[in-house]
Formats: structure tokens, sequence, C-alpha cells
């Protein structure tokens, strides 16, 4: 029966990091608005005029890629229609009677920015753009965006359609818990089939090519809105989002604000020692360990779990129990608990050292 032995609370008095003053570097970065957030916690590291409402430009299709992904029906064929080309701007070049997958419009979409691409998944999905708005913003409602009205499935400056950078934050937070999502966004190029044509798309996020940790997410711009951009960054266990809106030098904001903010991030070492209990051996304990390296904002929380004695034989680095870490009561790392040393069983050593006095 496995009991819990330990509970142990570590506190990192860390309290100064939920002030998160305003670096020297994010004073002088040419973002209008600006939000760095642990996609995992929802803390924000840094914030500049983030719940400032204003056009998003194609930094939309984030939205509108996770609704087609969430639809399940990314393996289904579109048949590009008439009424879904009927757009301006950026373009995947799709025409009337192209067909190809969900999946491969999704991925054309998110790398090329294609407004046509956008167009035909919320036909496909919804029947219809007014139709398709509704769901975003049922969408966005659900993950707490209250400051944005989606109207368009491209981001194109129609009818109020807008949002802030701390709702784009938000979402992007959620969409990068997806892992097809993630596997699209990731990529610098892919190669999508319309008809029965191979077609290579490339990636317009230029962070990609960079910084290898940097796996997406949306660039974007319009007269009105400006140059937008939003970004994820692996560092360490931890996922780091920035947007920003309106910033003419986004590409140096993004790995500069980004550099600063993992400076937040404090290095645990999350490591301990046990004796448990052995049944069948000359020795009343076995030596076991865990550890590993974590780099945390705030608390962390280990519950210890093994069962109170275990029977010999024990062979060295054999799990004997799980350290389970939480942080912000989410459960972030299963650690295995090891043996640190052989323990025989008692009859095996009686027959080892018999073997030894009488060969």
């Amino acid at each position: 029966m496995w009991v819990i032995i330990l509970l142990k609370r570590l506190t990192f008095l860390l309290a100064l990091l939920f002030i998160f003053p305003m670096t020297a570097y994010g004073a002088d970065n040419s973002a209008r608005c600006a939000i760095v957030m642990d996609a995992d916690t929802g803390i924000i590291l840094y914030e500049k005029n983030a719940y400032e409402e204003r056009s998003i430009a194609s930094t939309t299709k984030i939205m509108t890629a996770l609704l087609a992904i969430e639809s399940d029906r990314l393996n289904e064929t579109v048949k590009i229609t008439n009424e879904m080309l009927q757009t301006e701007g950026s373009s995947l070049g799709l025409r009337e009677g192209d067909t190809l997958t969900l999946s491969d419009l999704v991925t054309g979409m998110m790398l090329t920015s294609g407004n046509d691409s956008a167009n035909a998944v919320a036909f496909f999905i919804s029947g219809g753009l007014n139709e398709f708005s509704a769901l975003m913003n049922k969408r966005a409602a659900e993950i707490g965006m209250n400051n944005s009205y989606f109207v368009t499935p491209s981001g194109l400056d129609e009818g109020g359609h807008h949002s802030t950078a701390y709702d784009m934050a938000l979402l992007t937070a959620t969409a990068v818990q997806n892992k097809t999502f993630c596997e699209i966004v990731s990529k610098q190029s892919a190669e999508i089939i319309i008809g029965k044509k191979k077609m290579t798309v490339y990636n317009h996020n230029k962070l990609l090519a960079r910084d290898k940790n940097f796996f997406g997410v949306k660039t974007g711009y319009t007269k009105k809105a400006g140059r937008c951009l939003v970004s994820a960054k692996n560092y360490n266990d931890s996922k780091l989002i920035c947007v920003t809106l309106s910033a003419p030098d986004d590409w140096n904001d993004h790995i500069n604000l980004l550099k600063e903010c993992e400076k937040k991030y404090n290095k645990y070492d999350v490591s301990g020692n046990i004796e448990i209990n052995v049944v069948g051996a000359d020795v009343q304990t076995v030596k076991a360990t865990y550890q590993k390296d974590l780099y945390v904002l705030s608390d962390l929380k280990l519950e210890i779990y093994h069962c109170p004695f275990v029977y010999a034989p024990i062979k060295k680095g054999e799990r004997l129990g799980w350290v389970y870490v939480y942080y912000n009561e989410k459960l972030i790392e299963r650690l295995p608990i090891k043996a640190d040393e052989d323990v025989k069983y008692y009859a095996e050593q009686e027959r080892s050292t018999l073997t030894e006095v009488y060969g």
C-alpha cells in the first residue's frame, strides 16, 4: 500500500518577483503594447500598455488555427469555393476548385499568413464568416479574453475587430498546450498538397531561425495595427509567451524582452536522500535518492511517495518510489526515487559467505 510519508513545502521567498519592476531594456522597447507571460502559470513577467485595445492584424490567425485544430477535422478535405476567396491582403494563392486537407490549409495559413486560407477555414468550420466570428468570440470568452472582439478570421480591420496584448497572451498560452498547434507553428517550412500538386511554404517568423528555443507563433501587419508579433519560447521547463503590438523593431524586442525575463527564474535543486526499510536482508535500510534542477518563479510543493518497506533483493538504480512536484498547484514533474546501492537477499548473502569459506 502506498502512503504519503512526507509533505514538504519549499518557499523561496520570492515575493518581489510578483512586483516585476520594468527593466531598463523594457522601458526602451519599440512596442506600443507588450507583455511577457509564463504560459503554464499565467504569471506576468513584464507588461507595457498590456490592456489597451488595439488592432492585432494576422496574429488573429492564432485563434483561427486553434478552432480548426479543436474541431478534430484536420484530416478532412476542403474544397475551395469562390466565396472563400473574397478577401484582400496576403494569400496562399488558392483558386476556386482547389482541394486540400484542413491540416494543410491551417499549415499554409500559419506559415504564409494567407488571408484566403483563413477565410477558407472559417467557411469550412462554420459555414460563413459571421458564424465563425461568433465561434471565435465564444472561445475567447471561455479563455478569459474579456477585452477582445473578433470579426474576421484573418485579422483584417473590419467592424471593430480588436484585442489586447494581455488577451493575446492568454490565447497563446492556451494554444501552446495543444501539441498539434505547436507542431505547425514551429515549422520553418512545410510541404503541403493542393490538389495533386506539392507546394513548399515558408514561415514568416524569423525568430525560429535566430534561436532554436523559439517555437512559434505568429506575425502580423496592417497599416492600422502596425507590426504585431506573438512568440513562444522554451526556457528550461517553462514556456514563455511574448506579445508586442505596433512594434517597429519587433524581432529584437522579443529577443531582448525574453532574455530579461528569463533572469527572473531561480534555479532550484530538487533533491533528497531517503532510507527505506528492507525485509529479507542483513541490513535494515536501503539508501535512495531523487534529483532534478528546476527553474521556477514561486513556491514548489513536494509530495514523496514510497512503501514503508521493500523486499530484498534490490538493484542499484531500481525505482522505489516517486516524488510529485507541484508548481502553483499544478503537477509539473514526477521524479523517480532510485536505490543508491545493491541489497542482496539474506539467503544469497549466506550462500556467498559459504562459498568464500568452503570454496
